[in-house]
């Protein structure tokens, strides 16, 4: 099955008049590896979707995008932020939305316990004071957390919320809190997983 990257490698290839044997001259990807890729009998690497988009220029987020968009229960930015920490070369190793899910998940059990809930309500107010400024993620994590603390929901959705709350104020993250400036967005990503989730239910 050709996928969505395969088409954008094809166009670019047409567009600048070069050959599977110039593009793997350039990207250093083996010429029957690319060839495998655009007639969709294998997947491209994130190191291989990177050398393609640099040699044709193609935004890298282009092709990640056109990768990821068949999965309509990705969050809408996962995108950006893997073509970020490539482009960046940041130390993060294994960013996927399953990565994400499965820790959520094991939130959701710390934050179902009393010393979890106590855990939450304890540090919620001095992470966010870390944070400072405004925007629709800090409203976000402001209106889970009222709804959180005054248990005004369902047991079902006050665990969907304590699972991002408590990824919130966690010291390990998929993406360490202090590697400025992206610290932060795997937690944006984990409320917003969380809201889509709510959302569903209503």
């Amino acid at each position: 099955m050709t996928t969505n990257y395969a088409v954008l490698i094809k166009e670019a290839l047409k567009e600048s008049n070069k050959s599977m044997r110039q593009l793997a001259k350039e990207t250093g990807i083996n010429v029957s590896t690319i060839s495998r890729i655009i007639n969709g009998k294998r997947n491209a690497t994130l190191d291989h979707l990177k050398a393609i988009s640099q040699s044709l220029h193609i935004p890298l987020s282009d092709l990640i995008s056109s990768e990821e968009s068949s999965e309509p229960d990705q969050p809408v930015s996962f995108h950006h932020v893997r073509a970020l920490i490539t482009e960046m070369d940041l130390p993060v190793k294994d960013f996927s939305v399953d990565r994400l899910k499965k820790r959520l998940q094991e939130y959701q059990q710390e934050s179902s316990t009393e010393e979890g809930r106590v855990t939450i309500l304890h540090q919620f107010k001095s992470k966010m004071a870390t944070l400072g400024g405004q925007g629709p993620f800090i409203q976000q994590l402001e209106s889970m957390y009222q709804t959180f603390k005054e248990k005004k929901a369902s047991t079902k959705e006050l665990l969907l919320i304590g699972s991002a709350l408590f990824y919130f104020i966690a010291s390990i993250d998929m993406i360490p809190d202090y590697l400025f400036p992206i610290g932060y967005l795997d937690d944006a990503l984990a409320v917003q997983y969380v809201m889509q989730s709510l959302s569903m239910k209503h």
